[in-house]
């Protein structure tokens, strides 16, 4: 599995989300064909995972965590939804 950060194509509605929220930090990566989103406020941090295709594995999640943060999956929040995995935690 390879992380490609993908932010560079997003700038602007990055540069949006930037001004219009508590967040100061936005990463947007690709993992195959899903895409992950990585945000950072003052006390928390938020990934967003999502796939048009199919559900989003375990082992995906455990890859994001592992390259992006310090956080295994018992520390953090998930809450799944079709196709998409929103992990939160404290920074």
């Amino acid at each position: 599995m390879h992380l490609v950060d993908v932010s560079s194509s997003y700038s602007r509605k990055i540069k949006q989300e930037l001004e219009s929220s508590a967040n100061h930090f936005i990463k947007i990566y690709t993992l195959g064909n899903t895409r992950v989103v990585f945000k950072k406020n003052v006390a928390t941090s938020e990934i967003v995972m999502s796939n048009k295709v199919r559900g989003i594995t375990e082992e995906e999640i455990n890859f994001v965590l592992e390259k992006l943060t310090n956080s295994s999956i018992a520390d953090v929040t998930i809450t799944t939804g079709n196709r998409v995995v929103d992990i939160s935690f404290e920074n």
